[in-house]
C-alpha cells in the first residue's frame, strides 16, 4: 500500500482550515478530505478554541479576517504551550514580500498565495506532515524511559507545564504526587539489578494501572523514582486512590528479604493537592510532596502522606 493510499485509509492527520470564505474552505476540503481528517472554521475565536480541543497536526490559515487577522492568531497560537509546536501554513492574497516576510518571522512554516493549484498545495502539506510525523515518532522515542515503557522526565517537563497552564486557566486543582520504591538499593544489591530492573516495570506498570482509571498520569523521573498526576476529586477518593496505589504494589508480592520494614516489596508515596496559579509553581509543589515522601518514609514507609500546598 503506498503513503498516499494508506493515509487515505488511517486518516491519521487532522488539519485545521481557518479561512472567512466559505469558498476557500469547500476547495480545501475537497482537496484534503479523502486522505486526512479536516476541521472547517470561519473566524479566529473558534479557530482558536478548535485548536485547543482538537489538537490538529496542521494549520492551514488565512490573513484577511473580520475581528482578528491571521497574523494576530498565529501569535496567540504561538504564545499557547499546547498549540506551539503546531505547524501554520498560511494561504492568503496577501501576495506583497513583506507580507510573507512577516507571516514567516511569526512562525509560519510556509506561505501559500491564492489562487493556489490544487496539487501543489496537496504536495506541500504532505511534505510537511512527513516532517510532523517524523517529529512524532522522534518524541517517542525521546519521551519513553525505555526500561520502564512509562513517560520520562523530560515528557514530565513537558506535560507539567501544559498542565499547570490549563488547570490555572480552569482554576482547577490536581494532586500531584511522587511514589518510591522503599529500600530499592538494598533489593539490587542483594538480589541484582537485572531483577530490580524486572521489579521496576512490574511496579510501575501496577501504578499505571490504579492512576489511568482516574485520568492520571505516572513518569519515570528517577532511578526508583516516579512523579505523578491525577484531577482532584472529593477528599476521601483523593486518599483511596493514593491508597490503591500503595495496594497494588503489594498484590505483587514480591519478595524483599533486606527490606527493614516489610518482607516484600513497597512503596511510599508523597502527594499535594493544589490548583495551579501564577503564585505558585510545579517546581514549589513538587517539593512540597517530596518532603511528603520524606515523612511517609520516616514514618514507617509502605504509606502515603498526603497533604494541601498553600503558599
Amino acid at each position: 500500500m503506498d503513503v498516499d493510499n494508506r493515509r487515505a485509509k488511517d486518516k491519521t492527520f487532522t488539519i485545521l482550515c481557518i479561512d472567512d470564505e466559505s469558498v476557500n474552505l469547500k476547495v480545501l476540503s475537497s482537496i484534503f478530505r479523502d486522505h486526512y481528517k479536516v476541521i472547517l472554521t470561519k473566524d479566529a475565536d473558534s479557530g482558536f478554541q478548535k485548536a485547543i480541543d482538537i489538537q490538529p497536526d496542521l494549520i492551514l490559515l488565512d490573513i484577511i479576517m473580520p475581528n482578528q487577522n491571521g497574523f494576530d492568531l498565529i501569535t496567540q497560537f504561538k504564545n499557547t504551550p499546547q498549540l506551539a509546536h503546531i505547524p501554520v501554513i498560511f494561504i492568503t492574497g496577501l501576495h506583497s514580500e513583506d507580507d510573507e516576510a512577516k507571516g514567516l518571522k511569526l512562525g509560519a512554516c510556509d506561505y501559500i498565495h491564492k489562487p493556489f493549484n490544487h496539487t501543489i498545495i496537496f504536495a506541500r502539506v504532505n511534505a510537511h506532515l512527513e516532517i510532523v510525523r517524523q517529529r512524532k515518532l522522534l518524541e517517542k522515542f525521546a519521551h519513553v524511559d525505555i526500561l520502564t515503557e512509562i513517560p520520562n522526565r523530560r515528557k514530565w517537563e513537558t506535560d507539567s507545564e501544559i498542565l499547570w497552564h490549563t488547570a490555572s486557566k480552569k482554576k482547577q486543582k490536581i494532586i500531584f504526587g511522587i511514589a518510591d520504591v522503599d529500600h530499592f538499593k538494598n533489593y539490587n544489591d542483594f538480589y541484582g539489578h537485572l531483577k530490580g530492573d524486572i521489579v521496576l516495570r512490574k511496579i510501575s506498570n501496577s501504578i499505571k494501572r490504579i492512576l489511568y482509571k482516574y485520568d492520571g498520569h505516572i513518569y519515570r523521573c528517577g532511578g526508583e523514582e516516579f512523579y505523578f498526576y491525577f484531577p482532584e476529586n472529593n477528599s476521601a477518593l483523593n486518599e483511596q486512590i493514593l491508597a490503591e496505589c500503595n495496594e497494588a504494589v503489594l498484590d505483587l508480592d514480591i519478595p524483599h528479604e533486606k527490606s527493614d520494614t516489610h518482607p516484600i516489596l513497597s512503596i511510599s508515596i508523597g502527594a499535594i493537592n493544589h490548583c495551579p496559579c501564577l503564585e505558585s509553581n510545579i517546581e514549589s509543589v513538587m517539593d512540597a510532596a517530596d518532603q511528603l515522601l520524606y515523612s511517609a518514609k520516616y514514618s514507617g514507609r509502605n504509606k502515603y502522606k498526603f497533604g494541601t500546598y498553600t503558599f
